[in-house]
């Protein structure tokens, strides 16, 4: 799809609707990979996994494989793992530590910064042969906030201070959380594929419309979620499913969304006021008294529910963490869910918050299982030809500004954040170097 593919992808999008080929056709993919995730800011990484000089993690932006490494002056680099030499990936594992970065083909070693640092057998070389030019590929761009780590494969475009904009307040409700100000990723992950297009990921997580029904067996007739955080003989948090958890309804829920595809859902958990645990009492005494009583307050008070990054990671407030989508195919979707542990929080809090994050959104749990079926049934009911339209005008028209938190609202129910998300979509398919607003 190259000649006309502009025309084309813009017929696949109209108000309130878009073609099932955005889901199906292995071209309009091919086209996302290098419109999309060759140019857009992606989430690599956050620096708590690369605590130490030589730490490293690698990942996938798209499909380009990447190394995050901390070098010895405390630096992050964002390189390509791709040795300069013959092409092998340099870096194999998930995670580790090296003083080096070796290529297991020929040996050609490199910095944790990128340079070339040894080519063995140098004779062999040419007379003019410059290790200088020879070193890891960087990430055209890279930005930082409080912690969370993207990069951009695109030489220009948009900012990355104009794409994170609003969102920062996302990062700022999570991290204002733990005591000392700083997260860890440090409690390793949850990683599981699914048959079905990344689309359907990014879409469910400012979904409140599913609730009540794809989540059935976890919320009750009113569409208020069971699970509960109680504290057990040892402190820690553990799920009681009879008791319910969220003060309002799925129905009060409101959306926002703020540009660029991203979006947030207003948060429905009890006041701060009403939870009590052995473990969350010490955590909140251990909170007021490194910011104060007041600003505790507000801090666990917390204003969202999910957040959307657009487009490949999202941040959750209720059961914490950070989830990462990861396109393979048209039909196929890795996505990675790591904790969080507030750094300077009680113990028993962050292993009570790992648990529920078990039971809750990790593969074989309650509420994620029921959300993966339903990509794979989505993915395999798309097939069908004799319906090219998938619906999302729910409250199509009823959108409203919010001035205060310089966004536009919208019930949760409604799919205005979808289909905000098909307006940057097509305005980064569109081949511009920034989506639309």
């Amino acid at each position: 799809m190259r000649n006309g593919d502009t025309e084309h992808v813009a017929k696949l999008v109209e108000p309130g609707r878009v073609h099932r080929n955005v889901y199906t056709d292995p071209d309009i993919f091919e086209l996302e990979m290098e419109r999309i995730f060759g140019r857009a800011w992606l989430f690599v990484g956050h620096a708590s996994q690369v605590p130490q000089p030589g730490d490293y993690i690698t990942t996938e932006l798209g499909r380009q494989p990447v190394i995050m490494v901390r070098h010895r002056d405390g630096s992050v680099h964002v390189l390509l793992n791709r040795c300069t030499h013959r092409g092998a990936k340099v870096v194999n594992d998930r995670t580790g530590n090296a003083a080096r970065l070796t290529c297991c083909y020929h040996g050609w070693s490199y910095e944790t910064d990128g340079r070339l640092a040894t080519v063995p057998v140098p004779e062999g070389c040419a007379a003019d042969f410059d290790k200088a030019a020879f070193g890891l590929a960087r990430a055209p761009r890279v930005g930082e906030y409080r912690g969370f780590l993207f990069a951009s494969l695109a030489e220009k475009g948009l900012s990355f201070e104009d794409h994170i904009g609003p969102m920062k307040g996302s990062i700022d409700d999570l991290v204002d959380r733990a005591p000392d100000g700083e997260l860890a990723l440090d409690a390793g992950m949850h990683r599981y594929v699914y048959g079905g297009n990344w689309k359907l990921q990014v879409e469910n997580v400012l979904d409140s419309y599913h609730v009540p029904f794809g989540h059935a067996s976890t919320v009750n007739k009113q569409g208020v979620q069971f699970a509960r955080r109680e504290g057990d003989q040892k402190g820690a948090i553990v799920v009681e499913t009879e008791k319910k958890q969220t003060a309002a309804s799925w129905k009060e829920r409101k959306s926002y969304i703020a540009g660029n595809g991203h979006g947030w859902t207003s948060n429905t958990s009890l006041d701060d006021d009403k939870r009590a645990s052995p473990a969350y009492d010490e955590y909140r005494r251990v909170l007021a008294e490194k910011v104060g009583i007041e600003r505790a307050k507000q801090i666990l008070t917390p204003r969202l529910h999910n957040s959307l990054i657009y487009p490949n990671m999202s941040i959750m407030g209720l059961n914490i963490h950070v989830r990462v989508i990861k396109p393979i195919a048209v039909d196929r979707t890795e996505v990675n869910i790591y904790p969080i542990r507030l750094v300077g929080a009680p113990a028993a809090m962050n292993c009570g918050n790992i648990r529920l994050l078990n039971v809750t959104h990790s593969a074989a749990s309650f509420v994620q299982t029921d959300d993966l079926e339903a990509f794979v049934r989505t993915q395999k009911g798309l097939r069908s030809r004799m319906t090219d339209w998938v619906d999302i005008s729910r409250g199509l028209g009823d959108e409203e500004p919010d001035r205060e938190l310089n966004a536009t609202r919208g019930l949760a129910t409604h799919e205005m954040v979808v289909r905000a998300q098909y307006k940057a979509w097509l305005g980064y398919m569109r081949e511009g170097q920034r989506p639309s607003a």
